[in-house]
């Protein structure tokens, strides 16, 4: 039986002449010009691949992401056709990959390369999906995430001030309203690294200042969200310690990057903006498990590896905790939007500076976020010139504070 293919194409007469070409190659095609007419075409008949047309109405991209939400469809190959320039192709490949997608042909494209693009699709098997409902409704409906106690809430809320509003007295005091808290602040503190040597926590906080006591109790707050560490090393897909070095390392960068900056979110919103893979983690270790499987099979990044496997990513899961948490809408969108920060709507500069960060991070090798790829640096990320390469300077520094933060 002849392979049947959905040709979605905003030019009729260049859809129709496709379609005549690949009967000739013995395909059956079936033509439509949207992204509704394709989902009207996928519910009457069975479709073995889709070829779309970035230039359709809404985008190729987006249309194949909505398309592939519904369970019926998130298996059929889609090969999104790319605009001749080359920038612009670029650009749809990397927001394409971030999506789940992997197929991809340059226009104008030959009667063969189309020919050779469908053999290939079609020949590869179709990666086996874990059932992900259970994972998309837990993250919908909050019920087994982490919870904020009230104490650490109020402490970022505190640390998020400027240095000279910050008041000391309220910080030690709320640290000491959670002993398990206060007993990781000061044991780091004691830390060579640190150098306190007293046994008091207002002593303490006077001892070390305003800018090391926010990193590290917002480093300690986030921590003790997921337990210890060393409680899910047996059944993480990857080593907890290094998302945790990884991600306090972007907290440092993003200090450096918006030192001039008078608020003071920047450590928290770097320490952040991979929370999601915690989530993923902890509570759905064998899932994930098969997700970083994937990351190193088909050297996909693990961003595009969740989203082919578990229909959403670490940014969209980081994102649903941090309204969980009730966290400012700045910290938010740097976590939904790190990858990917010049389509943002709203906290467009800081979601770029924790791109950056990020970029910086993966470069010095500090930690482990899942795959070792380095992003490509986004256009808008690259227009606020802040220096990767400043950044990695001070690599030997960040190792030796996560040292002394993890212990």
């Amino acid at each position: 039986m002849a392979a049947r293919v959905l040709i979605v194409e905003h030019n009729p007469k260049i859809g129709g002449l496709i379609s005549a070409q690949l009967r000739e190659k013995g395909f059956d095609a079936v033509n439509c010009t949207n992204g509704a007419e394709a989902a009207v075409q996928l519910r009457k008949s069975e479709v073995d691949a889709v070829l779309m047309d970035n230039g359709i109405k809404m985008g190729g991209v987006k249309t194949a992401r909505i398309l592939r939400l519904h369970e019926k469809y998130n298996t059929i190959p889609i090969i999104i056709g790319l605009p001749p320039e080359k920038q612009q192709a670029r650009t749809v490949i990397q927001e394409g990959q971030a999506n789940g997608l992997s197929h991809f042909l340059l226009k104008p494209f030959t009667l063969n390369a189309l020919h050779k693009k469908l053999t290939e699709v079609l020949a590869s098997e179709p990666i086996e999906k874990p059932t992900n409902l259970q994972i998309r409704e837990e993250i919908k409906n909050l019920s087994n995430l982490p919870a904020m106690p009230a104490a650490h809430s109020r402490l970022l809320t505190l640390l998020s001030k400027a240095d000279e509003e910050v008041d000391m007295r309220q910080i030690s005091s709320t640290l000491e309203q959670d002993p398990a808290l206060s007993m990781k602040v000061m044991r780091t503190c004691r830390s060579a690294y640190f150098g306190f040597q007293g046994n008091m926590m207002s002593q303490a906080v006077a001892f070390l200042g305003v800018a090391v006591v926010r990193k590290i109790v917002q480093s300690a707050v986030i921590y003790q969200a997921f337990g210890d560490a060393k409680e899910h090393e047996a059944t993480a897909a990857f080593p907890m310690d290094g998302l945790w070095r990884h991600s306090l390392a972007v907290g440092m960068a993003m200090e450096i990057i918006g030192k001039a900056d008078k608020k003071k979110t920047h450590f928290l919103l770097g320490t952040l903006h991979d929370i999601g893979k915690a989530v993923f983690l902890v509570k759905f270790p064998d899932h994930y498990g098969k997700v970083l499987d994937l990351v190193e099979s088909e050297n996909k990044s693990i961003l595009q590896a969740e989203y082919e496997l578990l229909g959403i990513t670490h940014a969209d899961c980081g994102g649903e905790l941090a309204i969980h948490w009730d966290l400012p809408g700045e910290v938010r969108t740097a976590i939904t939007s790190h990858h990917q920060p010049g389509k943002s709507n709203q906290h467009r500069r800081l979601a770029a500076m924790v791109h950056i960060a990020d970029i910086a991070v993966r470069t010095m090798e500090i930690g482990y976020g899942g795959d070792p790829l380095v992003p490509e640096m986004d256009p808008y990320a690259s227009r606020l010139q802040k220096s990767v390469d400043e950044i990695v300077e001070h690599k030997d520094d960040f190792k030796q504070q996560c040292d002394s933060i993890l212990g």
